[in-house]
């Protein structure tokens, strides 16, 4: 990548995708780090990113699926 293209990249916030900024920074209305547009699966990715997102993932899936199978 140039540094021409570079620097007309927009970054965009995952959950926001009207805030829109020339680089790189925090989203003003929920602080989630804001991805260059066009990025594939950029929540995804944010989610990944940390250890305690997947922790936390895993608890919520467990937990549904237990209360699933209590419903039978």
């Amino acid at each position: 990548m140039d540094k021409k293209s570079a620097a007309a990249t927009a970054y965009i916030c995952p959950m926001h995708p009207d805030v829109r900024q020339s680089a790189s920074g925090k989203c003003p209305r929920c602080g989630m780090a804001l991805v260059p547009e066009n990025t594939r699966f950029a929540l995804l990715r944010h989610m990944f990113g940390s250890p305690l997102h997947i922790v936390i993932m895993a608890a919520v899936m467990v937990a549904i699926m237990g209360v699933v199978m209590m419903m039978r």
